[in-house]
């Protein structure tokens, strides 16, 4: 007779723990693969929020120096987010942070070799997965401790996790060098040992020593967060008062005391620089460029009213409510908290309800600076409290979690929210979908309107005037720079040939006619690029001319009628299309529209920037071996200082079905009448 072993009946309370388990497991590992992905394929220096910290970054290992001054020249590394301090740039940033992932990068530079100039998307995205994904991997594993630990229902469970990892607009900023989504990390990291000690009553000292140097450390990524470390410190002393003086308190010290150390070496003040916003360091001009603070512009322009900024901070296009509708949830938690009898962290339910009451309250406060933290996907300065946002959700699930219509209710709140947590992709420093919603809708304009030309007339050219009127006799200007293009008009050929390109322009007057200007154009070649040879080279004549009514080209008269023969008369059709081309830089005659000011360095006048006002044409046009119209643009820098009016001229084609770029040719001005020669300026090299 055969023995068989007794069965084990089956746990069910152990089964669906395992499942619990699982399901957790998977949403933590399809965040982290959403994260990692959004890394790989986010391109670097996003924007001049991130640029500001990897300059600092750069310039301390490279450099061994806090000042930004040689890589903010460096083309795609500059930033608006700098102060002038004592002749040099710094980053507004506070430094600590930007001091600890410089020692990450030196490290990924002594073990690869690569460098953040030759290598920069994959050394950032290298520290990015270092400073950014892995602390984020390690708080969503923390707040699964958390939600099974102080939730009660499965449902909750799944989806406090749920919006933690998928739901909140902490996401796209992963993939950003910033400070909010380290400062929420470092939240986690302190809560979960406070509600140890407060609700458990578990007094060990590893948990106060956590909850002291996280706090803290939120402090340092976040100023207004010095507030968290003051309630969590004074909730233990109530607990144990000689564990949070002995253990929490010298924790907290760490990092406060580099904190404030690295601001006295870098600023020479307790304070960061942001601190001084508003003062001299942020409003200055250096090398006749104004800081961008002293004229904001879009949602910098700080143009909303008090209430009309409450609005969108919660339910207009920064709202916290309609950009991430599952919060909604927390607001039940924290309006019924006095329900809840059987939450074990009633007390985190006030603190996360106090502090965000404050912080907003104080944002609000500050009407000199209603920009919504700038351009980003979220109301960013109050992303570091998503934490506390998440703990409020646990007793609303745990009172109504088996309820279906609830369930129901919730899933969609959550979806809505992923949604929207993702339609930014992997980069934060845009507008919010939104905004850009309303903006479409003309609902909301934060624009500000270009200034019409400072000459005062329409331009149908490319040069506002004719020579200069400061300087009698002949007038000239000479642009140099670099011309590049497919070898072929195949807009999936994507192989390109780059070369030099010149253009000298001289204002003569016309003989026999005082009221005629003679315009020579020597090695102009951007209106042949209608026709472009089939290898894609562009056949140059040596030079051509135009003969200009004065008059009528001051009075912004269309291009047919200031264009002339040389006996006064009209010309005619095919040798007016010629000279079009060759005074509007397009195939086709159209009027330029003003733009904005801005502000251009050349090889005129390398020490100072010269004063611009943007302009720009395009139009489409299909040249003969082509086999549909292509885009062509035109875009100016105007300067009253520069003889023609002219500083520099940037011609693109595009074919507009694919996106792609064919053509691309700038030309800056690099010598003229009335300046003196100068040798060229050299180019911003790389680091080696």
């Amino acid at each position: 007779m055969t023995e068989h072993s007794p069965t084990v009946p089956n746990d069910p309370v152990a089964e669906v723990r395992a499942a619990r388990r699982f399901g957790m497991l998977l949403i933590i590992a399809t965040s982290a693969a959403m994260s990692f992905a959004q890394i790989l394929q986010a391109p670097p220096l996003q924007s001049a929020n991130d640029r500001s910290r990897w300059s600092t970054v750069w310039s301390l290992v490279e450099r061994g120096t806090y000042q930004i001054d040689e890589i903010d020249t460096a083309p795609g590394w500059g930033t608006i987010d700098k102060v002038r301090h004592e002749g040099h740039f710094y980053s507004t940033k506070p430094p600590l942070q930007s001091t600890l992932v410089a020692g990450v990068y030196w490290c990924v530079k002594q073990i690869s070799g690569w460098n953040l100039t030759d290598h920069t998307a994959e050394v950032s995205r290298i520290i990015l997965l270092l400073v950014n994904w892995l602390p984020q991997l390690l708080s969503l594993i923390v707040t699964a401790m958390l939600v099974e630990r102080y939730a009660r229902r499965d449902f909750g469970k799944l989806f406090v996790l749920a919006v933690a990892s998928w739901g909140t607009l902490l996401g796209p900023f992963t993939s950003s060098l910033n400070n909010h989504s380290p400062a929420a990390i470092c939240v986690v990291l302190a809560m979960y040992p406070l509600l140890r000690i407060i609700s458990d009553g578990d007094h060990r000292k590893r948990f106060f020593a956590l909850a002291g140097f996280f706090s803290a450390a939120t402090f340092t990524l976040e100023i207004p967060a010095a507030l968290l470390v003051v309630v969590f410190g004074a909730l233990l002393l109530k607990a144990n008062p000689k564990r949070t003086l002995t253990v929490f308190v010298p924790a907290a010290l760490i990092p406060v005391i580099a904190f404030v150390a690295l601001n006295c070496v870098v600023t020479g003040s307790l304070s960061p620089f942001y601190s001084s916003y508003g003062s001299d360091k942020y409003v200055y001009e250096h090398e006749g460029i104004p800081s961008y603070w002293s004229n904001p512009q879009d949602l910098d322009r700080n143009l909303d009213s008090p209430l009309m900024y409450f609005v969108h901070c919660t339910i207009g296009h920064h709202g916290l409510l309609s950009l991430t509708p599952v919060w909604l949830l927390t607001l039940v938690g924290w309006f019924r908290w006095r329900r809840w009898p059987e939450c074990r962290q009633r007390t985190i339910l006030l603190v996360g309800a106090g502090l965000t009451a404050v912080i907003f309250g104080f944002y609000l406060t500050r009407t000199q600076n209603y920009n919504y933290g700038g351009n980003s996907v979220a109301l960013r300065w109050m992303l570091w409290l998503v934490p506390l946002w998440l703990i409020a959700m646990i007793p609303v699930f745990d009172s109504w979690g088996s309820r279906r219509g609830f369930q129901i209710l919730a899933s969609i709140l959550l979806a809505a929210s992923v949604v929207s947590a993702n339609l930014s992709g992997s980069n934060p420093w845009q507008s919010t979908w939104l905004l850009s919603l309303m903006e479409r809708w003309k609902w909301v304009n934060y624009s500000e309107p270009p200034p019409p030309f400072e000459f005062g007339h329409p331009l149908w050219s490319w040069f506002p005037q004719l020579g200069d009127p400061k300087i009698s006799g002949d007038v000239s200007v000479k642009f140099v720079g670099t011309r590049s293009w497919l070898s072929s008009m195949d807009p999936m050929d994507l192989e390109h040939s780059i070369g030099d390109s010149q253009l000298t322009v001289t204002a003569v007057n016309a003989a026999n006619r005082s009221d005629f200007v003679e315009v020579r154009l020597l090695n102009m070649d951007w209106n042949f690029l209608v026709d472009p040879l089939p290898d894609g080279r562009l056949d140059r004549p040596p030079g051509a001319y135009v003969l200009i009514d004065v008059a009528a080209f001051n009075a912004g008269k269309k291009s047919s009628e200031f264009l002339r023969s040389i006996d006064g008369s009209k010309l005619p059709r095919n040798e007016l299309l010629a000279a079009q081309r060759l005074v509007t830089g397009l195939p086709q005659s159209v009027e330029y529209r003003p733009g904005h000011i801005r502000y251009l360095k050349t090889p005129l006048r390398p020490g100072k920037a010269f004063r611009c006002q943007r302009a720009a044409a395009q139009v489409l046009f299909q040249p003969k071996r082509a086999d549909h119209s292509l885009r062509y643009r035109v875009d100016l820098w105007l300067s009253d200082e520069i003889p023609f009016g002219v500083a520099q001229i940037e011609i693109t084609i595009t074919d507009p079905a694919s996106g792609q770029m064919l053509t691309f040719q700038r030309l800056t001005a690099a010598e003229a009448s009335g300046f003196p020669p100068r040798e060229q300026s050299e180019p911003v090299r790389k680091n080696n």
